[in-house]
């Protein structure tokens, strides 16, 4: 891990300590420019290699009432005066109110009138939670070898010219991804990413026949650094989001049908089945691990992340 910033590493030792950090935390640590993509890939990357989730206040709320880390005491309420010259309605008063809720246009302006605006603190806030949910989803879906292998063949098609390169890349002058910067580093991207997946599927092989623990997780912690590497390569050529977000509904479904086989191959070790059906469940669910480079387990938790 590169060397932190004191803010990142104060952060950091809470979310060791506690397990996680909540978006508010993160949102505190990040400057207003929230679109800065190397500190938000930063916080990210320290997040995923230190096993620390982010979460939402309520649910952060709830886990440290539950390990009595939070005092649960309700905060002090201050009960508005009431104002005593605030006489009862009168039947004129009760007529206006009645026309105003008739009437379907007044009552909804009438609403949305109620209904605060927000603050710019809280629009800043709001922005940055926005693009770190973005960029952890895209790094949760592409750090899967089946999606990184789907989405680097798009863009190999985008560098040979096979698709268009304005419907597939997305230019952004803020994060200083322009067309030309792009399509410059595409062939070497491109190149290193073939290198990173091709080790990865071969220390995946490794690991899933390994037996020496140590061994294992030598080999799991090399290919969680590799799959860092590659997504940070893709981000780099800067694929739309929608190109993306249909992937993760692919996981899912080899998710779920992983889960299925892993099922049924336990009532077949109960006795329940033939042989020849039990080798034919066995391939397809290391045919999934091998276009995954997950075990049903990891992939899960990927999907449920």
């Amino acid at each position: 891990m590169e060397k932190l910033d004191e803010g990142l590493k104060t952060l950091l030792d809470l979310g060791k300590r506690r397990g996680f950090l909540t978006f508010d935390q993160v949102n505190d640590y990040l400057p207003d420019e929230a679109s800065i993509p190397e500190k938000i890939t930063g916080l990210l990357e320290s997040l995923d290699e230190m096993g620390i989730e982010l979460i939402n206040e309520d649910e952060a709320e709830s886990r440290l009432l539950a390990s009595g880390d939070l005092d649960d005491e309700p905060d002090e309420l201050v009960d508005e005066p009431i104002d005593e010259d605030d006489g009862e309605l009168t039947p004129e008063d009760l007529d206006e109110i009645s026309r105003r809720i008739d009437d379907p246009v007044r009552m909804y302006l009438t609403q949305m009138g109620e209904i605060p605006l927000l603050t710019r603190d809280q629009e800043i806030s709001l922005a940055k939670k926005i693009e770190i949910t973005r960029k952890r989803f895209r790094r949760k879906v592409l750090e899967c070898h089946f999606a990184l292998a789907l989405v680097v063949d798009v863009l190999k098609k985008v560098n040979e010219g096979d698709l268009p390169f304005d419907r597939t890349v997305k230019v952004s002058v803020t994060e200083e991804l322009e067309k030309d910067q792009i399509l410059g580093r595409m062939p070497d991207n491109l190149a290193m990413l073939a290198h990173l997946m091709e080790r990865n599927t071969r220390d995946f092989r490794s690991y899933v026949r390994e037996r020496d623990k140590a061994t294992r997780r030598a080999l799991l912690a090399d290919l969680k650094s590799r799959r860092r590497k590659a997504v940070n390569l893709v981000e780099e050529l800067s694929i739309r989001t929608q190109k993306v977000q249909p992937l993760m509904k692919r996981l899912e479904q080899v998710s779920c049908r992983m889960s299925e086989l892993v099922c049924q191959l336990q009532d077949h070790r109960a006795g329940r089945g033939g042989k020849e059906d039990r080798a034919n469940l066995q391939k397809e669910l290391k045919d999934l691990m091998r276009i995954t480079l997950e075990t049903p387990e990891s992939l899960r938790r990927r999907v449920e992340a």
